[in-house]
C-alpha cells in the first residue's frame, strides 16, 4: 500500500514550512512545562518548536519521510525531539500519558478521528490540555489547504461534544490567516480548541 504522506514528504523542501502553527504559539503560553504529544506531525514543525520552549515533546506520524525531516528540523534547532511510527487507525493509546496533546491540521476519515479523540481523552493527565486547529467543513469553499472531502474536515460541534466535560480555555470557530508552506496559505476556516481535562476525570 502506497503512504502517499512518506511520498509528500520525500522532499528538501519542508512543504508546510518550519514555522510553528499561529495557534500553538498563543497556546504554548499558557501551558505548564510537561509531556507533550503531537499527533500527525508532519515535518516536526510544532513539536520543534514546543522543544525549543523547554517541553519534552514526543512526536508521532505516519510517514517515515516526515518524522525524519523532524529530526533534521530539532537537529538544526538544537533541541531534542521524540519521534515515533504509529498509524492512528491502529494506535492503541495507554492512559494518563501526556500533560499536553497537540492536534494541528490532522484530518481522517470519521471512524479514525472519532477513535482518535477517544485516545487522546484516555491518554492525557487529569488537568492535563488537548490544542487543536482544524479546518472546518467550511473550509471547501476556501481551498486554501486541507482535503477536499467533507468527511475529512472538522465539525466544530463534534469536538464540544467529544470533550463535554473539559474545562473550555479557548473555542473559536471562524476566518484566519495562515502561511504555512506551500500547502496552507491563505484565509482559512477553522475551529481551534483547547480543552483542559479536569482533575477529577
Amino acid at each position: 500500500m502506497t503512504n502517499s504522506w512518506h511520498e509528500r514528504f520525500s522532499t528538501e523542501e519542508y512543504i508546510y514550512g518550519k514555522e510553528p502553527n499561529g495557534f500553538l504559539v498563543e497556546a504554548a503560553q499558557q501551558l505548564p512545562k510537561g509531556k507533550v504529544l503531537c499527533i500527525a506531525e508532519g515535518e516536526g514543525r510544532n513539536s520543534v518548536y514546543l522543544a525549543t520552549l523547554g517541553f519534552d515533546v514526543t512526536a508521532w506520524d505516519y510517514a517515515p519521510a516526515g518524522l525524519e525531516k523532524t529530526k533534521q528540523l530539532a537537529d538544526e534547532k538544537g533541541v531534542a525531539v521524540k519521534t515515533e511510527l504509529r498509524d492512528l487507525s491502529e494506535v492503541m493509546w495507554e492512559e494518563e500519558q501526556w500533560d499536553a496533546i497537540v492536534h494541528i491540521f490532522g484530518h481522517f476519515p470519521g471512524n479514525v478521528m472519532n477513535r482518535t479523540l477517544a485516545g487522546i481523552k484516555k491518554a492525557l493527565k487529569p488537568g492535563g490540555y488537548y490544542i487543536s486547529e482544524l479546518y472546518t467543513k467550511e473550509q471547501l469553499r476556501y481551498g486554501t489547504g486541507g482535503p477536499r472531502i467533507e468527511e475529512m474536515l472538522c465539525a466544530p460541534v463534534q469536538m464540544l461534544e467529544q470533550f463535554d466535560g473539559y474545562f473550555v480555555k479557548h473555542f473559536h470557530i471562524g476566518e484566519v490567516n495562515r502561511v504555512e508552506g506551500q500547502l496552507h496559505t491563505g484565509t482559512a476556516h477553522v475551529v481551534q480548541s483547547m480543552f483542559q481535562k479536569r482533575e477529577d476525570e
